[in-house]
Order: C-alpha cells, then sequence, then structure tokens
C-alpha cells in the first residue's frame, strides 16, 4: 500500500558546496551563509524505535533545486550536532539507493541529479547504539557539485538553520498480532523496502502511512509458505490464522465483504484508496494512535465499529483481500484511521523471538522454503521491531 508531508520550516542542514564554472561564489568562511540554491525540508521529525540492538531513526529529507542548473549530489554526512560525532557517511554509490524522485524513474546515478526546479527525496535509516536515539540533534553536510565539465571547486559554504531533533517519545508498545507459529516479516523495517518507499498524497498532503508497516507470512515447521497448489489460498500456511487484538482499543473502522485474490495473480477487484488494504480493521488506541489489519479473509471479522476490544482477542482472520498477492497480514500504527492518508508511526512488539532471516522473498514462491538456522541463531527480543527478511515467533 503507502507517501509524506513535508514541513514549510527550513530545517538544519550544513551545505558543502562544490559547483562550477562560478554560477555561485561560495563562501570560504564557515560562519559565512550559504547561497547554494538548494531548499532542504525535512518530513515528520524521526522517533527512536530498536531494532536488532540498535536505535533506528527513520525520516525524509526533501532537496528542491532553485537554480536553473543541474545540481548533482555527491555525499551526505550525518552528524550529531552535540559535538560533531559522526552517524553516518553515504558517498555517491550508497546515497543513489536512498534517493528517489516521486513521478520519474530513475536509475543508479541518474538520482544523484537534481535538474533545474527539481527535487528528490532521500530516505534515511539511520542506527545509533541502543538507548542513544531519543533527543539526538542531527546536522547534515550535503555535498554537491555541478552537473557542468570541469574539475571541482573545492570551496565551502554551510546552510545555517537549526538541527533536526529527533523525538523522544517511545514508540508503542504492542502484544502478538498472531499467534504461535514461524512468522516471515516481510517488507519490514528497512530503508527500501516497499512501505517505507510509499508516498501516497490523500486530501493534498503527501505522506507515508506504512513507514513502519509489517506484511506477516506464516511459514510451517519446515519453512514452507505453501504446500500442494500455490494458486490455492487454502495451500498456504497462514490463511485464516486467527489475527488478534495487540492492545485494548476500540473498534474505528472496518471494511468487509471484498473477495480474496487468487494466490500469486492480480487482485479480483480494482484497487484504491478504500480498497487497497482489503478487508480491513482499525483500531484506536488510548492517545489517538490506530493500527490497521490488512488484508483480512471476507467475512471472517467478529467485531463491530465502536467496540471494545481486549488485548489478545481474536478479530478475525487472516486472508488474501485487497493488494495482496499471497495471504498475509499487513499491520502498520499511524495517526489517522486512513490506509495511506496518515503519517506512520513507529511501534515495537512487547516480545518475540528471533528465529533467523530469509535470503529473500523467493522462498515464498520455493516450495522447498526456508531450511533456517542453526538453534544457536535463536534469540528473544523485547521492545523490538523485526527488522526486513527476519523469521520470528510470538
Amino acid at each position: 500500500m503507502a507517501r509524506v508531508k513535508f514541513a514549510l520550516s527550513l530545517l538544519c542542514s550544513t551545505i558543502a558546496l562544490s559547483l562550477l564554472g562560478g554560477e555561485i561564489a561560495a563562501a570560504r568562511q564557515e560562519s559565512a551563509p550559504s547561497v547554494v540554491p538548494l531548499d532542504v525540508q525535512f518530513g515528520k521529525p524521526p522517533a527512536p524505535v530498536e531494532a536488532s540492538g540498535r536505535d533506528h531513526l527513520l525520516y525524509e529529507m526533501r532537496l528542491t533545486n532553485y537554480s536553473g542548473r543541474t545540481i548533482v549530489l555527491t555525499e551526505i554526512d550525518v552528524l550529531d550536532s552535540n559535538g560533531g560525532r559522526p552517524l553516518g557517511a553515504f558517498a555517491a554509490k550508497d546515497l543513489a539507493t536512498m534517493i528517489a524522485t516521486p513521478g520519474q524513474q530513475k536509475e543508479d546515478a541518474d538520482r544523484l541529479q537534481i535538474g533545474p526546479g527539481g527535487f528528490v527525496v532521500v530516505y534515511f535509516d539511520t542506527a545509533v547504539p541502543k538507548g542513544t536515539g531519543a533527543g539526538l540533534r542531527l546536522c547534515h553536510h550535503i555535498h554537491v557539485a555541478s552537473a557542468s565539465s570541469g574539475p571541482p571547486d573545492p570551496s565551502r559554504t554551510i546552510l545555517k538553520a537549526p538541527p533536526l531533533t529527533v523525538s523522544s517519545e517511545a514508540p508503542l508498545v504492542v502484544n502478538a498480532p498472531l499467534g504461535p507459529g514461524h512468522w516471515l516479516a516481510a517488507n519490514a523495517l528497512s530503508n527500501d523496502s516497499d512501505h517505507r518507499r510509499t508516498i501516497a498524497v490523500v486530501d493534498g498532503q503527501a505522506r507515508i502511512a506504512q513507514r513502519y508497516a509489517i506484511d506477516f507470512v506464516k511459514i510451517d515447521a519446515h519453512g514452507r509458505a505453501f504446500t500442494g497448489d500455490p494458486s490455492k489460498n487454502e495451500s498456504w500456511a497462514g490463511y485464516g490464522e486467527p489475527v488478534l487484538a495487540v492492545a485494548d482499543a476500540v473498534v474505528e473502522r472496518i471494511l468487509d465483504g471484498l473477495p480474496d485474490n487468487q494466490p500469486l495473480a492480480p487482485p479480483a477487484i480494482k484497487i484504491g484508496l478504500d480498497t487497497i488494504a482489503g478487508n480491513h480493521i482499525v483500531l484506536r488506541l488510548p492517545g489517538g494512535k490506530r493500527v490497521l489489519y490488512g488484508h483480512l479473509k471476507p467475512g471472517s471479522i467478529r467485531v463491530k465499529e465502536g467496540e471494545r476490544v481486549r488485548v489478545g482477542e481474536v478479530l478475525a482472520a487472516l486472508g488474501n483481500s485487497g493488494q495482496s498477492d499471497a495471504p498475509h497480514l499487513h499491520i502498520h500504527v499511524a495517526d489517522a484511521a486512513s490506509p495511506l492518508g496518515a503519517d506512520g508511526l513507529p511501534f515495537a512488539f512487547r516480545s518475540f523471538r528471533l528465529e533467523g532471516y530469509a535470503p529473500s522473498l523467493d522462498i515464498l514462491e520455493n516450495p522447498g522454503g526456508w531450511t533456517g538456522p542453526a538453534t544457536s541463531d535463536i534469540a528473544t527480543r523485547h521492545r523490538e521491531l523485526p527488522t526486513d527478511l527476519a523469521v520470528i515467533a510470538f
């Protein structure tokens, strides 16, 4: 399913300039104001979420070129503005994988180019030691060059603006949405999953509702997602599994009656804002955060809008409706009930057992499934999110 609302205020970035041809006279003093024609804006400030023993800070930067010449990004460095401690350095090769231009298809180095009047979105997943992310003040050194030929000018300039401050709010901690068994966390926490990169514009605002979303696919004791004919929903290990309330909450929204899709085939219905999550439930938690459960089995929803539910209560059954090509549960936390017209919020599971990592999503199409790690690789995690391709058990 998911896109990001960018703040109007100009937030902190330090910009290192190396433009050619004298188009911009770069100041050589660190204290001089920047005249690089890039407008720097950030979306929702990040809040730390723990995964794999580190605090992950997910946020987006929008860079807009206000000049008549193409500007090329060559490097972005992330620092702790309190003391200048380096937190990440992204040279051109890595930076190209972090950049997208919504509405355009660009490949490799072309992604680094910002044409006249153009813009790019840079996606960050800055990982810092566990317990150190809250309240960090992030500063960014953005190295740029002109697309013109000739040697780069080593001149440097600094855009003076406030740093991007990481929220000190702890992520929402929830219980398991599914019962016992082995679950593959597909399109889970990462910087390049489909969930992470889907910006949707709803009511004139661009947001990423699925910033922290997960697609849970069940695999059996032999690591297989299906046995028998994969074109039948009943062949899939997770089909019909109970879906559970992750917290005490109120049912805010329900959609039911959409048909299940045939696995590995296009959706059975036209996909739009209302149908992309298929049959779905939205719970409203105390404090206003919402939990969305998507792709539920038609006719399986046991609750009604306005009903209060308790943690662990069975809400529905896992299905294959909406924008889905195999039975799975989509779950995310956001600040509104709309599947896409909301901002995704960090959350964590109270506990789960990490059993290893699948090499890719190809195991979902392989009758042989996932062979799994040695027993010694298994570890219990508390108040974390699984990262992409993790195989876990609640």
